[in-house]
């Protein structure tokens, strides 16, 4: 999938969506939805990404930082008024393009939730199965909190090992007890 930023914003947003594993694709600078402005005169809105789920749903996400989060509500209102009016690239338009239109900001697309799924993303190409069924069966048999560190004791490659523990928590078998950036210090628990 080949997605475009034209900001950091929108490059931490892309890979917070590129992680979700019911995302079938994402396209960039798309749709372009029409609103009707204060005084009533028609006005286009291009969105930032249109997301494609496997359920079918299509949601239209805009990328503005939090402090601009009213003035977008009000804007993305006026294009649920419109029932998702899309300008396609002959002049036509279509009515419905959308199921939602959504905002994402900075408190979605942290710096930590960022560099979390860029190595989740990684971690999904380098996947190892044999270093990921040992540390399933290792987990299997922790209870209560404990570092991520600690799963990194007494290993022989400790790249599988890390990637091993990374998709172990990208299946939600370790529950991370942080948003921030997961290093070996993070406190995890075993998801029962």
């Amino acid at each position: 999938m080949v997605v475009y930023h034209e900001s950091d914003l929108e490059r931490r947003v892309s890979k917070v969506l590129q992680i979700r594993k019911d995302v079938r694709s994402i396209f960039s600078q798309f749709p372009v939805l029409l609103y009707r402005d204060a005084d009533g005169n028609w006005r286009e809105h291009i969105c930032d990404y249109c997301v494609v789920f496997d359920d079918g749903e299509t949601v239209a996400v805009t990328v503005k930082h939090a402090r601009k989060a009213s003035m977008m509500n009000d804007l993305m209102d006026r294009i649920r008024a419109e029932g998702f009016l899309r300008k396609n690239k002959n002049g036509t338009t279509t009515l419905g393009a959308v199921n939602d239109i959504r905002l994402m900001t900075e408190l979605e697309a942290t710096y930590g939730a960022y560099e979390n799924a860029e190595r989740i993303l990684r971690a999904r190409r380098m996947r190892d199965d044999a270093e990921f069924r040992l540390v399933f069966d290792m987990v299997q048999n922790f209870g209560g909190r404990f570092r991520f560190g600690e799963l990194l004791r007494d290993c022989n490659n400790r790249g599988a090992r890390r990637t091993a523990v990374l998709l172990l928590i990208d299946e939600c078998v370790l529950i991370p007890e942080t948003r921030d950036r997961i290093d070996d210090l993070t406190i995890l628990a075993v998801n029962r």
